[in-house]
């Protein structure tokens, strides 16, 4: 199979770490599969454990068998590259990553092309890397890990036809591959084809019985379809196999979108205790704050939010403290409020945290695109302009799909401000999965008399589920507009 014309789209490295397998699948030895230079079996058998609990989303004990592994083969690069995608530690996936690179002309020429793309993303430069994950796909055709693994890198870039293509081709290749089903399963729930979505999840199910994750991942394409007690009943099921798994966070994020927003907040709480790392405990605490947003209780979401910036700068993530701030400029209802709390993340970025090229640079254009949001929003046309203007600069050097997204919605947001609506469709088109530039694009469609597209995306809007703050933002406002405007009319 040829795979390049396919895949030559932006990836991003933290998909890496969401597969859920919980067994090996049967493995096909020789030249067919990437192997693993390691002069020690010990090392050899830790690095499947460690593939094993990775394809199980068991993040934290594939990081620790991945240490096993490296300190029983020091020169391990693929060992290496593996805990420096995985790991959540900024220092120790800056330090796996330079070793990894530093070893990779020990190793095979499958594993330095390996290395070439999981490296290259971390460090922004997307087009050797995602040129080095064609040739490695292209070189181990019958490699099903390999194919799941681009799949799933596809899926969280919202390529969803190509993610489907790849991950149907990893099914072909091993039937009865538990992970590539259940990551299937969400390609085509992201696609909106939930019937094919629930039958797959059946079928995870039944081969993996005794396993959380598959009630788990059922419990979060049902609640994206909008049933949310029956994603409340699979998260219970996933907790009775395995309390430890985390599944509490589903439950939560449910809750949160149903509007019952404290008692996700306990729900959230709860999650924390079994948060496998900082990075976690820190995220968890932010789905938390954003509770606040839909109670619209300000001052309480600037209180939870200014706490969860102050945890993440202590134990030293940047990005996460960013995202505190952009989040509190997001919601804040004053325009000088919100420049001061983007100026904290912009500083954030900035002032020493060790983190990724590419997350650096993906967080730092979603923060310019609130500052062009808000600038245009009140009427700082020349801010707004210069702002999408930097980030039109970033998009042209950056193959990331988080920069190009921004961009788009930047540029569509201020032209629609400024009554452009035309030009500002293809914009917000580019970002049709964001509740924001949704809501955008669905006045822009109503001004110019589009309104079949109108309609169409106004029930689209209306019935995303995902816990995310621009879903906080606009959602439940949405749905009480279009609620009151069917009542206006049947009177």
């Amino acid at each position: 199979m040829r795979w390049t014309a396919l895949l030559l789209v932006p990836v991003c490295a933290a998909a890496l770490a969401q597969t859920a397998h919980p067994r090996a699948p049967k493995k096909v030895h020789g030249p067919q599969t990437l192997p693993l230079t390691t002069t020690s079996e010990g090392a050899r058998l830790r690095f499947e454990a460690a593939m094993e609990a990775l394809e199980n989303l068991r993040r934290s004990e594939a990081v620790d068998e991945l240490r096993a592994v490296v300190k029983r083969d020091p020169k391990c690069a693929q060992g290496w590259m593996m805990l420096s995608h995985l790991t959540h530690e900024p220092d120790e996936q800056a330090n796996a990553r330079t070793r990894a690179e530093q070893l990779a002309s020990r190793t095979t020429p499958g594993e330095r092309l390996l290395i070439r793309w999981l490296a290259g993303v971390q460090e922004d430069n997307f087009v050797p890397a995602i040129a080095a994950m064609n040739d490695l796909l292209a070189k181990y055709p019958e490699d099903h890990r390999l194919a799941f693994l681009a799949g799933r890198w596809l899926l969280h870039q919202r390529r969803y036809s190509q993610a489907t293509y790849v991950l149907e081709r990893a099914v072909s290749l091993s039937p009865d591959y538990p992970g590539a089903l259940n990551e299937l399963a969400y390609a085509y729930a992201y696609s909106g084809r939930f019937d094919k979505a629930f039958a797959l999840m059946d079928r995870y199910v039944q081969l993996e019985p005794n396993q959380p994750n598959p009630y788990d991942s059922y419990g979060e394409i049902l609640r994206a379809a909008g049933r949310f007690d029956d994603a409340l009943a699979k998260y219970r099921m996933s907790i009775q196999v395995d309390s430890s798994f985390g599944s509490e966070l589903g439950i939560a994020d449910t809750l949160a979108v149903m509007g019952r927003e404290a008692e996700a907040r306990d729900a959230y709480a709860k999650a924390e205790v079994f948060a496998p790392s900082e990075s976690d405990r820190v995220t968890y605490e932010l789905q938390s704050a954003v509770t606040y947003i839909r109670e619209k209780d300000h001052k309480q979401v600037d209180r939870s939010l200014h706490e969860v910036a102050r945890h993440a700068h202590a134990v030293g993530l940047g990005t996460l403290e960013a995202e505190a701030n952009r989040i509190m400029a997001m919601s804040a209802p004053d325009y000088k409020d919100a420049m001061h709390h983007l100026k904290a993340a912009d500083h954030a970025l900035n002032e020493g945290h060790a983190m990724s090229k590419s997350d650096r640079e993906d967080e730092r254009s979603l923060v310019l695109e609130t500052v062009a949001e808000k600038a245009a929003e009140n009427k700082q046309m020349d801010l707004a302009s210069k702002t999408v203007h930097e980030l039109e600069g970033m998009a042209g050097a950056s193959r990331s799909n988080t920069v190009q997204v921004a961009y788009h919605a930047a540029a569509g947001a201020v032209l629609a401000e400024q009554g452009k609506y035309a030009e500002a469709i293809p914009h917000l088109q580019e970002d049709t999965e964001n509740p924001m530039s949704m809501e955008r694009l669905w006045k822009a469609y109503k001004e110019t008399g589009a309104s079949e597209d109108a309609h169409l995306l106004a029930a689209k809007l209306a019935n995303l589920n995902e816990p995310t703050v621009e879903q906080a933002l606009v959602v439940p406002a949405f749905r009480t507009m279009l609620v009151d405007q069917q009542q206006a009319a049947a009177k």
